[in-house]
């Protein structure tokens, strides 16, 4: 039981325990129940046959979660525990941009079809019967035209839908252009989900980081432990509280179609090796999606730059760059400290800037902006 098991992590004392937290995991819960067929309290008995033929009906009684609220209130890691303990194979957790992506490349395909967005929304609905977002945001007028449709398609098929924002429904995409045709996205939302406002008035990732260095040197078997260690704190997936390690290590993520190596991954958190990010064959494109899906980024093994790694270093400025606009939460180990990390004089003026964004980056106010996407 969901609830069990946020009780049990309660009892650590690594754990911040909260009680809106539990309120929104008995939510949780009741949906939980409710796919599986389990009676909540209070509730009759003709309902609970309702819901026990989910797996061959999807029942339509079954909302989803919209969950809402501010940073680093452990929104992403009650959906996680959600989606982590739900036994049912036709389930789907993903990063709504990643997933808006896919859509767009789907649609890109069938350009011939009529009204592709219901066949893709019916192609989704055979494959998924709980859909998992996680910071659903909309700020794109491609997207917002497009959701609608999609939503009406996916909830039509009977999908629930689990989304994670920092907004709530009705100020989603404010100020976007023609935002009056998004109005009949936010409605189908209300109507499909319940709204949950996480209300807790402390912020648990600067918690987690408040002990974090994000700047180490020299490189060493113990920089790279303690790395690892940092990983694990600052990462929300419930898994990693048993394990104390990254749920994913030396798996491969798609970036703008192509595979690239990382070392360690979890939902929002990813560590790449300095030559994988700074190397050949790396652009400015792969650092601007890098920073929409991911709130924290690792980069190990960072190297003294001189005339020999002009293209590494070049491509290190405009990854810091691209992170600091969006307010990534950058954690580095390199060879030696900030200042003396580059002697290129070609770029040395462009490096000074890249020299002080890596000092405000350690700050505490940077630590709690904001993560754009």
């Amino acid at each position: 039981m969901l609830i069990d098991e946020y009780k049990a992590l309660s009892s650590r004392n690594d754990f911040f325990a909260d009680i809106e937290q539990q309120k929104t995991i008995e939510s949780f819960q009741e949906l939980y129940n409710r796919i599986l067929g389990i009676r909540n309290p209070g509730e009759s008995i003709l309902g609970n046959i309702g819901a026990s033929l989910f797996n061959r009906t999807k029942s339509s009684k079954s909302k989803g979660i919209y969950l809402y609220g501010g940073v680093g209130r452990g929104k992403t890691f009650l959906m996680d525990m959600f989606f982590k303990e739900l036994p049912i194979t036709k389930k789907r957790r993903i990063h709504f941009h990643r997933f808006m992506n896919d859509i767009h490349e789907k649609l890109n395909l069938k350009k011939d079809v009529i009204n592709p967005i219901d066949q893709i929304a019916n192609d989704i609905a055979k494959e998924i019967d709980v859909l998992c977002f996680d910071e659903f945001i909309v700020n794109d007028i491609a997207d917002a035209m497009i959701l609608g449709e999609l939503l009406k398609g996916l909830f039509a098929n009977k999908v629930i839908i689990v989304f994670t924002s920092n907004t709530q429904p009705e100020n989603l995409y404010s100020d976007g252009l023609q935002r009056e045709k998004f109005f009949y996205a936010i409605k189908l939302i209300e109507q499909n989900t319940k709204v949950i406002h996480l209300n807790s008035n402390k912020d648990y990732r600067l918690l987690k980081f408040g002990n974090v260095r994000t700047y180490h040197y020299p490189n060493s078997e113990q920089t790279d432990l303690n790395m690892q260690q940092y990983f694990s704190s600052i990462s929300p997936d419930w898994f990693n509280w048993f394990t104390r390690k990254p749920v994913f290590e030396g798996a491969t993520i798609p970036l703008n179609n192509r595979d690239i190596d990382v070392r360690f991954l979890s939902s929002n958190t990813v560590w790449f090796k300095f030559q994988i990010i700074c190397g050949d064959g790396r652009s400015q494109n792969d650092y601007i999606e890098i920073s929409k899906i991911y709130q924290n980024v690792f980069i190990s093994d960072v190297p003294k730059m001189d005339n020999n790694s002009i293209d590494e270093a070049r491509r290190f400025i405009n990854m810091i760059d691209e992170f600091y606009d969006r307010n990534v939460k950058v954690i580095i180990s390199a060879e030696t400290s900030i200042d003396n990390l580059c002697d290129i004089q070609k770029i040395n003026k462009d490096f000074e800037r890249t020299k002080s964004r890596l000092n405000e980056m350690q700050s505490s106010d940077y630590m709690k902006k904001e993560h754009k996407i």
